[in-house]
């Protein structure tokens, strides 16, 4: 089900609603890098010394260290926020091209789609800021722990508001809930790869784009009996 979800999706990236989609995610991802990199500069001791001149680089390398795991914490809360605003023309793309017997019907308040977005950012924020220390200390594994942990925290919180941000357009918030909780195993699945995505340079631009297109597929699916 979820191979066959990302295969789709793939096959329809070219579709122009999410081509416009594309460039809102491009903007903020420039966004956010030019946010985290005035703060630290603001912010960053000026200082900064180890008391040997053949160890000053480590406080440039401290300053990009900091900038690049910022970005991996921030990016996905902040592009996910804004997408919630485009989720609709995105899983209207997907439904139409591929379940039109069975399209999103169901008013989503404005209100609702801010909120939920807010929801999102900051548990996002503030999880990944708490996980910061062990991303940082798991460096030492060459990486492959601070990816398998950004991969699990993160597929958790995506996974469930993508797929919410989707079955919202289907049924009220406590069926969303329920179902969420029935499936939450096929879900965090969904959401992991989702997180492998967003960790990959360049390609977390269209992470937001791909992941509410796969997760409407997954929806689709298992509100079927498909799953």
């Amino acid at each position: 089900m979820i191979g066959q979800a990302l295969n789709r999706t793939w096959q329809q990236l070219l579709h122009p609603k999410f081509r416009s989609v594309f460039f809102t995610g491009v903007l903020a991802a420039l966004a956010t890098l030019g946010v985290l990199l005035y703060l630290l500069n603001i912010y960053w001791p000026q200082d900064l010394s180890f008391g040997y001149s053949w160890l000053e680089w480590l406080d440039e390398a401290g300053f990009w260290a900091v900038a690049m795991v910022g970005s991996y914490v921030l990016f996905p809360a902040i592009s996910t926020t804004v997408m919630g605003f485009f989720t609709d023309g995105i899983a209207m793309a997907v439904e139409e091209e591929y379940y039109p017997h069975r399209l999103g019907t169901r008013k989503v308040s404005g209100l609702e789609v801010v909120l939920g977005s807010l929801k999102l950012m900051f548990l996002v924020i503030l999880i990944n800021l708490i996980a910061l220390i062990p991303y940082i200390l798991l460096l030492v594994t060459a990486g492959t722990g601070t990816f398998l942990l950004f991969v699990a925290v993160n597929g958790f919180l995506l996974g469930r508001e993508y797929f919410e941000m989707v079955a919202i357009r289907h049924m009220d918030a406590r069926e969303v809930r329920r179902f969420r909780k029935r499936f939450s195993g096929k879900i965090f699945i969904g959401g992991a790869m989702i997180a492998v995505l967003f960790a990959i340079p360049f390609v977390n631009i269209l992470a937001p784009i791909i992941g509410t297109a796969m997760m409407t597929h997954i929806y689709q699916n298992l509100a079927s009996g498909r799953a």
